[in-house]
């Protein structure tokens, strides 16, 4: 009895004490729901739309590496008209504050809205603008009655459509019918993402590029494209292989030894993959100065990226397991770039030395 009773006693005590560090001793101004749900909406409206402008921003400064860099991309390419374009989410497929607010933000009606439309594209030639409303591709019409099946298949649609030849569009613009005609260009076959992480990265899957939202603040449009360009040389490289590849030789020597009964943790996987990724990462930076010089833009200062993100940016070790040190990286930038105006001087063709059988 005594036991449970200064049981009882120790559970009341804290049982008190949580109570009173919960309970506030100023009184605060209350906040209706109706003001806490107009606020969220009003922050998510923000996320949302910051999200979509640099994905916009990102998509621009990406299309000239992708449309004038075909040679290097190889069979990594497609038709491509250069545009981007989005449409309402069906019911139940997003959370309906996200809905409603990325509605509003698009300004959805049940149409696909083209949203960017790069400078110099066909799309651009052909005089598509942003916030187009797309009622017709080639001979298929959208109607209401069609809505859901149209704009789900409007990116195959539109696809398949430029691989034959010119894309006839009929756009929905200020109340009026615009008919357009598009004229693809071959582009390579890579498309762009933002993700929403504080980070400072940017990675590649061979297909995507996708910037994390910590570099989109705090890089300017330059520097952007610098990164792009090194993660569309990884694309062009076919480096995503070539690291599995690397893996698959220290995995089996790793098993050759396992063989034995002796167990190293995989030390060899990671130290093929660790070697190789800094290679990979070097073969990157190099060919991406060419990516860019081909696509029109100076390779001259590109390096200095690497001396503001080392001001900037804290890189763990684990960064440089698979990366060159920054001093290495803004080195080689520097003697590339020589190297390129040294190219120019002579006529030769802008390919990376090694690779002239791929121009």
């Amino acid at each position: 009895m005594k036991v449970f009773s200064r049981c009882l006693t120790a559970s009341s005590i804290v049982s008190c004490a949580l109570l009173a560090m919960g309970c506030a001793t100023t009184n605060m101004p209350s906040i209706s729901s109706d003001e806490l749900r107009a606020e969220r909406a009003n922050q998510l409206e923000r996320t949302l739309t910051f999200g979509r402008n640099q994905n916009v921003r990102i998509f621009n400064l990406l299309w000239p590496l992708l449309e004038k860099n075909t040679d290097l991309c190889g069979s990594l390419t497609r038709p491509s008209v250069g545009m981007r374009y989005a449409w309402p989410a069906r019911r139940g497929e997003a959370n309906p504050l996200v809905a409603r607010v990325r509605d509003a933000i698009y300004d959805f009606d049940s149409r696909v809205v083209i949203y960017a439309v790069a400078a110099g594209s066909p799309a651009a030639k052909a005089g598509v603008r942003p916030g187009d409303r797309v009622t017709s591709l080639a001979t298929w019409d959208w109607s209401e009655s069609n809505a859901q099946i149209f704009n789900r298949e409007f990116q195959d649609r539109l696809h398949a459509v430029a691989r034959h030849g010119s894309v006839d569009l009929k756009v929905e613009r200020d109340g009026a019918m615009v008919a357009l005609t598009l004229e693809p260009v071959n582009a390579c076959n890579v498309t762009s993402a933002l993700d929403s992480s504080l980070d400072v990265q940017a990675r590649t899957n061979g297909r995507e590029i996708v910037v994390t939202h910590g570099m989109a603040v705090r890089l300017d449009d330059e520097q952007i494209r610098t990164v792009l360009a090194h993660e569309l040389a990884h694309c062009t490289m076919g480096h995503l292989r070539k690291a599995t590849l690397n893996s698959g030789v220290g995995f089996f020597v790793d098993l050759v030894f396992l063989s034995q009964k002796i167990w190293l943790g995989g030390a060899f996987t990671q130290m093929s993959q660790n070697a190789g990724s800094i290679g990979l990462e070097r073969e990157a930076d190099y060919v991406s100065m060419y990516l860019l010089a081909k696509a029109g833009f100076s390779t001259e200062n590109r390096a200095e990226l690497w001396r503001n993100l080392a001001d900037e940016v804290s890189f763990t070790g684990s960064f440089f397991k698979t990366h060159p040190y920054s001093p290495e990286r803004y080195l080689l930038l520097t003697k590339t770039h020589e190297e390129i105006e040294t190219k120019r001087s002579n006529n030769e063709d802008l390919i990376p030395t090694g690779l002239e059988q791929r121009g």
